[in-house]
């Protein structure tokens, strides 16, 4: 029998419809394998949560903080907070990212040239950016909020080397 692409797809969402329900029925995907020896489980931070360490951003410009939500091995969650009236300017990094607004008022470009005419996003957006992509960031009267998941090797690089934060 063959299986088309579409049905491999269904199956594959089937697949995944369960596997989140079993992992949701044996209580949470962080605490899954709690007591198994040697198996650390993470503590649930929620957006208000007190338990956060906010952090200055030196490879941005002033303003921005983060605080890591999750790490394990090469890959990281981390929380970033922008001001109002802030812009991150076009830049890229060497890995791959994946990115959720969490809340505020935020734009989200993509090039080397900053073009703040796009439009809002909502919280609950997302968008996954390939390793080298160009982008920027901009926000309005509210700043905003977004999570970050990224692998190792991080960094940033400027389309304009002259825009990058001056390390003291």
């Amino acid at each position: 029998m063959k299986i088309s692409s579409r049905s491999s797809g269904r199956l594959m969402l089937i697949v995944l419809g369960f596997t989140s329900a079993a992992v949701l029925v044996s209580g949470g995907l962080a605490f899954a394998a709690e007591g198994q020896e040697g198996v650390k489980s993470t503590p649930v931070l929620t957006a208000d949560s007190a338990d956060l360490k906010w952090q200055d951003i030196g490879d941005l410009p002033p303003g921005a903080k983060v605080a890591v939500l999750a790490k394990s091995g090469d890959w990281s969650v981390a929380r970033v907070k922008f001001p109002p009236h802030y812009v991150v300017p076009p830049h890229s990094h060497p890995n791959a990212e994946a990115v959720w607004l969490i809340s505020g008022q935020v734009g989200f470009g993509f090039g080397d040239k900053l073009d703040k005419t796009g439009p809002w996003l909502k919280p609950g957006a997302f968008f996954a950016l390939q390793p080298g992509g160009m982008h920027y960031v901009w926000t309005g009267d509210e700043g905003g909020i977004i999570d970050v998941q990224v692998s190792a090797p991080g960094g940033i690089t400027f389309a304009n080397p002259a825009d990058a934060p001056k390390k003291k």
